[in-house]
C-alpha cells in the first residue's frame, strides 16, 4: 500500500460496487510551551486560547453543553471545516448536481446503519454542534457517517529499558489524505465531561470523535486502520469506541475489554499506553476478533515478519494473529489464499512497522522525546496530517502545514497535566 491513501482504499472490498467512489472523503476528515496563555474568545463554559502555537478548546459539561460550547467558541472554523471536507468530497465525484445528491444518499444510508450503535450522549453533542454552530446537523452527520477508513498509519510505545529513566513514550502519526486539507482546522480539545473523566483529544474543529488522545489516568489511545474482509458498517464507529476508552477507561485491561465487548465495524490495530502503570498493550481487531499483545509476546515471535521487543510494542496495519490476518486485505494480505501472506513489500510493512522497529532498536535504553520526533519523522509518508509524541505529562503535536507533512513541520509543546486541571470557569 502506498504512503498516500486513497479514497477507494477506504473502502471494504465487499462494498466496493458502483457507488463506492461516494465514499471516499467523508472522513478524510479523519482528518515550546509559552510560558503564558493569550485568550481569544469564550462561549458559556467553553474556552478557546493559543498555547505555544497551538489552538486549545476547553469544553465542560453535559452531551449537548460540550457540543454547543464546540459550535459557539469555534463557528466559523466548523462551518469551514464542513465546507472544506463535503466540498472535497462532492468535487471529488466530478458529477454535476447528481454527484452532490447521490452523495448525500450515501452518507445517509450509511449513517443510518450506524446510528443505533452511536451511544447517545454523541448524538446529543451532535445536535448541540449542530445548535451551536448553525451548521446543518444533516451535514455534521453526514461527516461522522463512516468514520471507519483503512489508511496506513503507525503507532509505537516504548518504556522501561527501552527509554532513558524508563519513562513511557507513546508515539502516534496519523496518515490520510493530505490533498482534503482538514489540517487547516486542527484543534487540541480539552473535555471535561460531566460524570466521566476528562480527556485530550487531538483533532479538528466540527469533529467530536478520537483517532489521537490521553485521559486524566494517563491512558493514552492510537490506533492504524487495517483492511479486512471481516468488516460491516452496522456497530459503532471506531471514533466512538476510541472517544469512551478515553471517557471511560483507567487502567489498559479496562481499555481493552470496551473495545473487545463493543459492536466493532472494520479492522484497527489499536495501541493503548498507561504511562503511570509504564505499561502498553496492542489490540489486534476485526468486526468479529479481538487479539491482545503484550511487549515481547510469545506468539509473535512465531510470526516471521514480526520483531518483537521487551519493553516496547508498535504496528502498522499488518496483523500478527493468524486469525486476524487470513482475513486482512492490508499488507498483501489475500484470504482467498490459505497461510499468512508476508507483508514485504508493502509500504506500511517496510517503511512505518520496521521503520519503527529500526528506530526503537537504533535507540534502545535512551530512547526520549527528541529521538522519538526522529523516528516519527523516519516513517512519516507524504500524507501524514498529524504527528505526535506523549511522554505524560508532555505533549508535542505536529500538524501538516499545506502540503508539507505534519512530521516535518514543528512540533509545539504542551503540558498535559496542566491542561487537564485548568477547568474553565
Amino acid at each position: 500500500m502506498s504512503g498516500q491513501w486513497h479514497p477507494i482504499d477506504a473502502v471494504p472490498r465487499d462494498y466496493r460496487s458502483a457507488g463506492r467512489f461516494l465514499l471516499t472523503v467523508c472522513l478524510s476528515f479523519a482528518f515550546t510551551l509559552t510560558t503564558h496563555h493569550l485568550p481569544l474568545t469564550t462561549a458559556e463554559a467553553a474556552q478557546v486560547e493559543s498555547v505555544g502555537g497551538v489552538r486549545v478548546v476547553h469544553l465542560s459539561g453535559t452531551p449537548y453543553e460540550l457540543g454547543r460550547q464546540h459550535g459557539e467558541a469555534l463557528r466559523e472554523e466548523v462551518r469551514a471545516s464542513v465546507r472544506q471536507v463535503l466540498g472535497y468530497f462532492r468535487r471529488y465525484l466530478r458529477i454535476p448536481w447528481v454527484g452532490s445528491w447521490a452523495a448525500s444518499w450515501w452518507l445517509d444510508a450509511a449513517w443510518s446503519k450506524a446510528r443505533p450503535f452511536v451511544p447517545m450522549a454523541y448524538l446529543e453533542e451532535l445536535r448541540g454542534l449542530a445548535d451551536g454552530s448553525g451548521v446543518p446537523l444533516p451535514e455534521l452527520v453526514r461527516l461522522h457517517a463512516i468514520p471507519d477508513r483503512t489508511y496506513s498509519c503507525s503507532n509505537l510505545a516504548a518504556w522501561g529499558r527501552a527509554t532513558s529513566g524508563g519513562r513511557l513514550i507513546h508515539v502516534r502519526n496519523l496518515d490520510w489524505n493530505i490533498d482534503a486539507g482538514i489540517q487547516r482546522h486542527a484543534t487540541v480539545f480539552v473535555v471535561h465531561p460531566a460524570g466521566r473523566h476528562a480527556f485530550i483529544n487531538v483533532g479538528w474543529a466540527g469533529f467530536i470523535g478520537v483517532l489521537t488522545g490521553i485521559n486524566d489516568a494517563t491512558i493514552s489511545v492510537g490506533q492504524v486502520g487495517a483492511e479486512t474482509v471481516d468488516a460491516i458498517f452496522r456497530g459503532e464507529p471506531m471514533v466512538f469506541v476510541m472517544r469512551r476508552v478515553l471517557e471511560e477507561a483507567e487502567r489498559l485491561d479496562h481499555a481493552a475489554s470496551l473495545v473487545s465487548a463493543a459492536r466493532r465495524t472494520v479492522g484497527v490495530n489499536y495501541v493503548f499506553a498507561d504511562a503511570h502503570a509504564r505499561r502498553a498493550i496492542v489490540l489486534e481487531t476485526t468486526r468479529r476478533h479481538a487479539r491482545l499483545f503484550e511487549a515481547d509476546d510469545p506468539a509473535e515471535h512465531r510470526v516471521g515478519y514480526a520483531r518483537p521487543t521487551v519493553d516496547a510494542v508498535f504496528r502498522a496495519d499488518a496483523a500478527v494473529d493468524p486469525t486476524i490476518r487470513e482475513r486482512q486485505l492490508a499488507s498483501r494480505g489475500d484470504p482467498k489464499r490459505p497461510g499468512l501472506e508476508d507483508p514485504t513489500g508493502s509500504s506500511a510493512y517496510d517503511v512505518r512497522y520496521l521503520g519503527q522497529a529500526a528506530g526503537i532498536a537504533a535507540h534502545f535504553g535512551a530512547l526520549d522525546s527528541a529521538t522519538a520526533i526522529e523516528i516519527a519523522k523516519a516513517v512519516a509518508p507524504a500524507s501524514n496530517i498529524q504527528s505526535v509524541v506523549l511522554a505524560w505529562p508532555d505533549l508535542w503535536v505536529a500538524n501538516a502545514e499545506g502540503m508539507t507533512p505534519a512530521a516535518q513541520t514543528t512540533y509545539h509543546y504542551l503540558n498535559v497535566a496542566t491542561l487537564l486541571s485548568d477547568r474553565p470557569q
